[in-house]
């Protein structure tokens, strides 16, 4: 693609300043607005452009909304699981690393279930209060991060200024909204008025 050479009594009004070396995706002077893509270049007459207009798009925002759904249950579920063990009392964490089966254990039977229904597993309940909690805070912290990766993704946004001339529409992507107000304003200060 070449360089961008202005007419004669063409003045370039956006980009300031104008560097003749370098390419710019967007050229707007007193006569024609110019966007150059990949595919080529679009060029519309000033005297053409009837209307000016903005346009926002948040184009990860189904992506957002999604991760919004799946942090939701993993927040309920994971104050649920440290809700259910609140107020136990829960075993050493340093207790999930070391076994607890030795070879006095093999040898025992398995004491059968008492009258008054206690738990045959009353020597595992501070660890697996342990592991509940665990895993309630695990599904907290995940849920957070789904939580902050959807804001972030919900806060993306991409600008356009929007030409439209005679039987004609250009639709020029800018990099935020100043420049993007920036565009709108010099267009229509153009607009139309091109001799």
């Amino acid at each position: 693609m070449g360089a961008f050479k202005a007419a004669l009594h063409e003045n370039i009004l956006f980009p300031v300043p104008f560097a003749e070396n370098e390419q710019h995706p967007l050229i707007i002077t007193n006569k024609r607005v110019v966007q150059s893509t990949e595919a080529g270049a679009v060029e519309i007459a000033t005297d053409d452009i009837f209307s000016v207009g903005r346009n926002i798009l948040r184009p990860q925002l189904p992506l957002g909304v999604i991760l919004l759904v799946f942090a939701l249950p993993l927040v309920i579920f994971g104050a649920w699981q440290i809700y259910s063990v609140w107020g136990m009392t829960a075993a050493d964490p340093l207790s999930l690393f070391t076994s607890s089966s030795g070879d006095e254990t093999e040898a025992q039977a398995p004491p059968p279930d008492s009258a008054d229904g206690a738990d045959i597993n009353a020597d595992n309940e501070p660890r697996t209060v342990l592991l509940t909690r665990g895993a309630g805070a695990l599904c907290i912290l995940l849920a957070i991060g789904f939580a902050l990766g959807a804001r972030k993704l919900i806060n993306r946004k991409r600008f356009y200024v929007v030409a439209r001339g005679n039987r004609r529409l250009v639709k020029m992507e800018v990099k935020d909204e100043i420049q993007q107000t920036q565009v709108m304003v010099t267009i229509s200060a153009v607009k139309g008025k091109a001799k």
